[in-house]
């Protein structure tokens, strides 16, 4: 059996399981969404749900450390971030993504 993905959370900075963390993504206009279905092309960051991490890891030096380009913030990622997390625990596969 294959181990599990992980991924680093940008606000502590631990490594989690990949299904435990929200993955953002830098539109081709360089603004940060959600990439909720996590299939969106190109370099991604992941976060943790809790609000201390997300507000953390939505600091704009983290995020373009992590993306390697300058980018923007959606108006509403924040909570974006936490209705994709709670989609998620409950298992919903139909959680929508902003467009890119």
């Amino acid at each position: 059996m294959r181990p599990e993905p992980g991924r680093t959370c940008l606000g502590c900075r631990r490594v989690r399981p990949k299904r435990e963390l929200v993955r953002l993504v830098r539109s081709a206009r360089g603004v940060v969404v959600v990439d909720a279905r996590a299939r969106a092309h190109g370099r991604g960051a992941y976060v943790c749900p809790e609000p201390a991490c997300v507000a953390r890891g939505l600091d704009r030096g983290r995020l373009a450390h992590a993306f390697r380009r300058a980018c923007e913030l959606a108006p509403d990622l924040a909570v974006s971030v936490q209705a994709a997390a709670r989609a998620g625990a409950t298992g919903d596969s139909s959680r929508t993504t902003s467009r890119r």
